[in-house]
């Protein structure tokens, strides 16, 4: 970490840092976050780790306790129901609009994203497929040139990719979740817009069911 950036980037340095860290799960639920001890790994003073600890408590990504301790905060499934409900309501109709014009120049980055999910899971590159997963749903929306859409499954997708790690800490569902994704990708190939809406409302059914398999864990909370 760059010693000679002023405070505010080196907070920002701090804050990116332990952000990634939490939603890719190597930092865990209920894992304590001692300011002296991140510190001395990054290389920085308290003042700025401290930052950017109360910046990821404002995230919902830490809890802070008294006497200024923090700990990465539990995932709440009810917060998951929530997104997932949102989601459903969205999603379909994007799929629907797009199916029923089928591609076109307009959805060339969507397809070339799907052509990368599909070798990155012949590649078994886990993280890479997680992050096409996630790609996958907002080239699908970015078709539309709906603007309003776009942001709001953004914020959505943003939030859900903390419970996608723990859908896919069972490797198996990759897979699952991908052959529900070329089924939807077809589907929209043969200008089929009920039948996409279908199985866009059905795969959002089945990924968080996948989610709720998880959910007995220790590091959920109701």
């Amino acid at each position: 970490m760059d010693l000679r950036s002023n405070k505010k980037s080196l907070s920002n340095l701090v804050y990116r840092d332990l952000k990634d860290k939490i939603l890719k799960n190597q930092l865990l639920p209920g894992d304590k976050l001692i300011e002296m001890e991140i510190a001395s790994k990054l290389g920085v003073s308290r003042t700025p780790v401290r930052e950017a600890l109360k910046k990821l408590e404002e995230d919902g990504l830490v809890t802070s306790f008294p006497r200024k301790s923090f700990i990465v905060s539990k995932i709440s499934v009810k917060e998951a129901k929530n997104l997932y409900i949102v989601r459903k309501s969205l999603e379909p109709l994007a799929v629907e609009l797009l199916a029923e014009k089928g591609f076109n120049e307009k959805t060339e980055y969507f397809q070339k994203v799907n052509e990368d999910l599909r070798v990155a899971i012949e590649n078994k590159d886990e993280e890479l497929t997680q992050n096409l997963i996630i790609e996958w749903n907002m080239a699908l929306v970015s078709c539309l040139n709906n603007e309003i859409l776009v942001e709001v499954m953004k914020m959505i997708n943003q939030r859900l990719y903390r419970f996608g790690n723990f859908i896919f800490r069972d490797k198996k569902n990759y897979k699952k979740h991908y052959n529900n994704l070329q089924k939807i990708y077809r589907l929209i190939e043969a200008k089929k817009p009920n039948e996409a809406r279908k199985a866009s409302e059905k795969t959002i059914e089945n990924i968080y069911l996948m989610f709720e398999e998880q959910a007995d864990y220790k590091m959920f909370r109701i």
